[in-house]
């Protein structure tokens, strides 16, 4: 048996086999030593018992010592062997479990040339006596034999340490994916609800901030009373309103439901209470195409780009007109926002690294993406910006019939 190999499948019985057949051996010579003269047959008991002694007690021990020992084990064995060699009659025989332990202790070269030795050897002993062709052949087959014996059950135990290490590869690559899974969701997720923040709670904030600023410049301008108290008053409402809104937002965002303006009203209308807030600017809503129920997923993604476009052109635009259409064709959905601002270089804006103070394009292009849509910006310095997001969606026949 290889060495190392004793935890292998099947290590065991092979073990015990060669054991059991040692022992079998031993008996069956000192059975043929008994029609030997007493003298003879007393030292071949001698002989038997410290050779068996010696493979018994190295056999249980091989695997807790070194190599040097197991060496020096082997070599004893087979100095007893070569004595009981002219003594003991079948001791020839005994050369069968030898050739096993050669191959267990050293399973590489040496062990085969230790077995052609011993070969050798028993067929040179029985020169005495004279040989014959069942003297060369038994212990030459017998050599052959255990040498393929050795070599199928090393090659089964090799196959069976790579299976083994795959089943481990495998189950290792496989938690290792488990966790890249977990991780790109995690980082997924993080990415949408900062975007679902900046369209939506974070541009409504900023609505609310500059309502409250401008109505408090209306009030000090305003004195005591008159014109002026009362336009603070309606900027007021409209922040309380659009609070109201964005308090809306960020419930539906942690329900998981869909956009609150959309839970009240059509995509048009939810789209005029998105430009409702927002000062210093003319916003024109307009619709083409027979208007149709959308699929919800579809009406909030157009409704979150739309939030994000028009809080840039508050933002960024400096622009006195925005016209926001809503196109439905036959295939398709299309949202545009066009502005007359200052404009800006997009391919810069492209390049320059994200963060949660310039999402807001990329934010666009990853919410059309997730619905196989695409989103172009067309935009130059002093010329305004063109935002088009065009969405697939297949209107159902029977909404379009109850429509009509």
């Amino acid at each position: 048996m290889p060495a190392g190999q004793d935890t292998q499948p099947g290590a065991t019985s092979f073990r015990n086999s060669i054991h059991i057949l040692t022992a079998v051996l031993l008996v069956v010579g000192l059975g043929a030593s008994a029609r030997l003269t007493l003298p003879i047959f007393a030292l071949s008991c001698v002989l038997l018992f410290v050779w068996g002694a010696l493979y018994f007690y190295g056999s249980s021990t091989g695997a807790t010592v070194s190599h040097g020992r197991q060496l020096a084990w082997l070599f004893l064995l087979t100095l007893v062997w070569v004595i009981m060699l002219p003594i003991v009659p079948i001791a020839v025989y005994i050369v069968f479990p030898l050739f096993f332990l050669y191959l267990r202790v050293m399973p590489d070269i040496r062990g085969i040339v230790a077995v052609v030795g011993a070969t050798a050897v028993a067929i040179v002993s029985q020169y005495p006596v004279g040989l014959t062709v069942g003297g060369v052949m038994g212990p030459s087959v017998a050599a052959l034999v255990t040498i393929a014996i050795d070599y199928a059950f090393r090659t089964l135990w090799r196959v069976n340490h790579e299976k083994q290490e795959l089943i481990d590869q495998l189950i290792e690559t496989r938690s290792q994916l488990a966790a890249t899974e977990r991780s790109a969701g995690i980082a997924a997720e993080r990415q949408r609800i900062a975007h679902e923040i900046h369209d939506t709670v974070a541009q409504g904030l900023s609505s609310i901030q500059m309502l409250l600023h401008v109505a408090e410049q209306e009030l000090v301008a305003g004195g005591d009373g008159g014109a002026g108290t009362d336009a603070a008053l309606h900027k007021i409402r409209l922040a309380r309103s659009t609070a109201s809104d964005n308090l809306g937002e960020a419930r539906a965002m942690i329900a998981a439901l869909q956009p609150a303006a959309l839970a009240k009203t059509s995509l048009e209308a939810a789209l005029g209470r998105v430009t409702q807030p927002l000062l210093g600017i003319n916003f024109f809503i307009s619709v083409d195409g027979d208007e149709r129920q959308l699929p919800m997923k579809t009406e909030a993604t157009l409704l979150r780009i739309a939030q994000g476009a028009i809080g840039n052109v508050a933002k960024h635009s400096e622009a006195k007109n925005c016209h926001v259409t809503l196109t439905y064709d036959e295939n398709q959905v299309r949202l545009d926002v066009v502005d007359d601002g200052v404009g800006f270089d997009p391919e810069h804006v492209r390049q320059r690294p994200a963060s949660l103070g310039h999402i807001g394009l990329d934010a666009l292009r990853q919410r059309a993406a997730e619905l196989n849509g695409e989103v172009v910006v067309e935009s130059a310095h002093g010329q305004g910006t063109a935002v088009s997001v065009a969405l697939p969606v297949e209107f159902k026949v029977e909404g379009e019939q109850a429509l009509n």
